[in-house]
């Protein structure tokens, strides 16, 4: 039980859906529900990279309409870094920052916090396991294109993902600064495990997010496609499997 404010969040016990780097997406199949453009935004995904080739390049997720992507997370497949890109409605590059850092595959779970407010300097980071690990290339004060007609979360056409997710929360329009440590706790525990985002993800910011897939301990690996934030359901590409392993281990 670690400290939320004046509250403490207790750590939670989840499973992850493991993705097979060919057949497997969540594919939202349009935008999702209730989603509108925004200068502010938050990602937290617990995540295990299983492979490095083929691809190299990991895309965790993106928002597109056909060929038009205007936001999406990934590992680079040219430096290994972890990279958030995000354009504004003509699809011009707004936002660019990435980890310093290279992550390979690897056996262990880890932990991306990530967080943005195009209207204000400085206003940005990104934590790997708590720690901060971020340098900026694109900062502009702008727009973000989020609303697309779709929403994908591992792309089998681009750069599908090789590797498990849990906890994978995404909110646009919404910010919270994760210098502050006792925002970060709202996501992750300070021995590194995950915490209680409540049935819907609204704990850390006492709002939904549009995107939160969960699964609980043993729960159905299948239901890692239905959305428990307000975005909307997606449809599973080829058959998941539960990860062998858990962020809670």
């Amino acid at each position: 039980m670690k400290l939320f404010g004046t509250f403490e969040v207790p750590q939670i016990i989840v499973d992850g859906a493991d993705f097979n780097g060919s057949t497997n997406q969540l594919v939202r199949g349009s935008d999702l529900s209730g989603n509108a453009d925004s200068k502010k935004g938050i990602v937290s995904i617990w995540f295990r990279m299983d492979a490095n080739n083929p691809p190299a390049q990991q895309r965790f997720f993106q928002a597109n309409s056909g060929a038009s992507v205007s936001i999406f997370l990934e590992r680079d497949t040219v430096t290994g870094k972890l990279v958030i890109v995000a354009t504004n409605s003509s699809f011009v590059t707004i936002l660019s920052m990435s980890t310093v850092a290279v992550y390979s595959a690897n056996a262990a779970w880890r932990h991306i916090l990530a967080s943005w407010d195009m209207a204000t300097a400085g206003a940005r980071s990104i934590y790997v396991n708590d720690v901060a690990d971020f340098a900026v290339t694109t900062f502009t004060n702008d727009t973000i294109d989020y609303t697309q007609t779709n929403f994908i979360i591992s792309d089998t056409l681009t750069a599908p993902f090789n590797g498990c997710f849990a906890e994978f929360y995404f909110a646009p329009g919404q910010y919270l600064d994760f210098s502050m440590l006792a925002n970060r706790r709202r996501f992750i525990s300070a021995n590194g495990k995950p915490v209680l985002l409540g049935p819907t993800g609204a704990l850390p910011t006492g709002v939904a997010p549009l995107v939160y897939q969960h699964l609980a301990d043993t729960e159905a690996v299948a239901n890692f496609a239905t959305n428990r934030g307000t975005g909307g359901n997606f449809t599973i590409g080829g058959t998941l499997a539960t990860s062998s392993t858990s962020p809670s281990d």
